[in-house]
């Protein structure tokens, strides 16, 4: 017998609004947010990050960019907030799992493969078992790739950092982006599953009040109505990026194709 839901899974590809919507679902709701649908160690992760760096990242990372054990350190502190060691310990409490559908993120990181996406109807089905609304957020592949490859260089990641964003580009082109489109891809082929709600971030930002309370309701979160933001400069997370400079000033014509050659239809 399925739980009822008391809670949101939220699935979304990298700087397509994760941050932005769960820590204000996280405010609004009072619910905490876990990271990651898995938790694991700072042991686990050296251990699962065996493969080391892709050589063309490899390539162009900073000098006090941080190591692998680093790294590990880091995103086991980051999957262990608001974590209990048994998950169904809060299986009566409302919460926020927020993940980017992936076997191993910070495996897609160092050294992207498309063996890394999770199958979206496993994470549908993982959702169900935890009593959690499964939410699916999608945004238009270029300006994640211009957000992406301006993160990857400007050095607010705690976990990447390239020297120039001609390079960030480059990677972000070529290895990160192919990836990303097609984990939209495959979402996109679930999209129909009444179990599932899918958002765009474009929309979200033209009336968050109105997609947040759609989530909250789809997930059973109690929220304060008159709570809820009519604009998205109202609530700004720490991923939040002043420079609005466009992706076509960010990359190069060649690399223009490339991203424009694997958009396809929106999810």
């Amino acid at each position: 017998m399925l739980k009822k839901k008391t809670g949101v899974c939220l699935i979304s590809i990298p700087k397509s609004g994760t941050m932005f919507v769960s820590r204000y679902l996280e405010k609004l709701t009072a619910s905490p947010v876990i990271f990651g649908m898995e938790g694991a160690n700072e042991s686990q992760l050296h251990t699962e990050l065996i493969c080391g760096w892709h050589p063309e990242i490899a390539a162009v990372l900073r000098t006090n960019s941080p190591n692998i054990e680093t790294i590990a350190k880091r995103f086991a502190m980051m999957l262990a907030r608001n974590r209990t060691e048994i998950f169904d310990e809060m299986s009566h409490f409302s919460r926020i799992v927020s993940d980017h559908g992936f076997h191993n993120f910070l495996r897609f990181l160092i050294n992207p493969s498309i063996s890394e996406i999770q199958e979206p109807q496993h994470i549908i089905d993982w959702a169900d078992r935890q009593g959690l609304a499964c939410v699916y957020l999608h945004r238009d592949i270029r300006p994640v790739a211009n957000s992406l490859a301006h993160f990857l260089a400007s050095g607010k990641s705690f976990l990447v950092d390239i020297d120039t964003i001609a390079h960030a580009a480059d990677l972000v082109s070529t290895l990160y982006a192919p990836l990303l489109a097609e984990e939209m891809r495959q979402w996109k082929e679930v999209a129909k599953d009444s179990r599932l709600l899918t958002v765009s971030f474009e929309s979200m930002m033209e009336c968050p009040a109105h997609w947040i309370r759609l989530i909250c309701e789809h997930g059973n979160l109690v929220f304060d109505n008159d709570a809820l933001i009519e604009t998205p400069e109202s609530y700004r997370s720490w991923t939040f990026r002043k420079d609005k400079s466009s992706w076509r000033e960010t990359f190069s014509a060649k690399q223009q194709e490339k991203i424009e050659s694997i958009c396809g239809e929106k999810p």
